[in-house]
């Protein structure tokens, strides 16, 4: 009897072991090149995979649709930016945890990581430049290159998102254009005037 539920009891733990949920730290990278970490079960990385394979169908078609309507347009300058925007990617980093609160720990050493590389390139950068003043054509080109990236992301990004039927997740802060702000009927003054030139009658009249 004892043997029995010794047996039990193992088969009951390796039972719970094998059913525990697994999660994996993954890796994402947006269509901007941006980087995030996140902590992911088995379904949650099956369904993001399933969207960026859904992306990546639709990508070659749009980005070539918007390439087409920026060339067309002769008030833009420069070349399309469209080679600098890529479908969104996803990947696992290291082994799967069968612990939570170590994928979440792992996640952050991650981070801070990345965010340091970041830190030194832009330190880097900074150090190129430094002693050199920037002219105001440097500047005015610069703005343009930038907006042209930008214009060609949202283009992309659009028509995907027409085709899926869904925004194409971005890593970072979307903001939005704020609504207009209605103004409050203007008081019509001359009505007021007239008002107050038949309150004065009426005074006058009842003398």
């Amino acid at each position: 009897m004892r043997v029995t539920g010794w047996l039990g009891l193992a088969m009951y733990v390796a039972g719970s072991v094998a059913h525990a949920e697994m999660v994996s730290v993954v890796q994402i990278t947006d269509m901007r090149g941006q980087t995030a970490f996140e902590v992911m079960n088995r379904e949650e990385y099956a369904a993001l995979q399933k969207e960026i394979k859904e992306e990546v169908a639709v990508y070659q078609a749009t980005a070539a649709d918007a390439k087409k309507e920026w060339d067309a347009n002769k008030e833009n300058k420069l070349p399309f930016q469209g080679n600098r925007i890529k479908p969104r990617t996803a990947k696992k980093i290291g082994a799967d945890f069968n612990d939570r609160d170590k994928a979440d720990k792992r996640k952050t050493v991650l981070e801070e990581r990345a965010g340091e590389k970041q830190l030194e390139e832009m330190e880097k950068e900074g150090k190129k430049k430094k002693g050199k003043e920037p002219s105001e054509d440097d500047i005015a080109k610069e703005e343009a290159r930038v907006k042209a990236y930008e214009d060609a992301f949202a283009m992309i990004s659009k028509r995907m998102g027409d085709k899926l039927g869904r925004p194409v997740p971005s890593i970072g802060f979307a903001f939005e254009a704020e609504p207009k702000k209605e103004e409050p009927p203007k008081k019509d003054e001359n009505k007021d005037d007239k008002k107050a030139d038949k309150k004065d009658e009426k005074k006058d009249g009842g003398r």
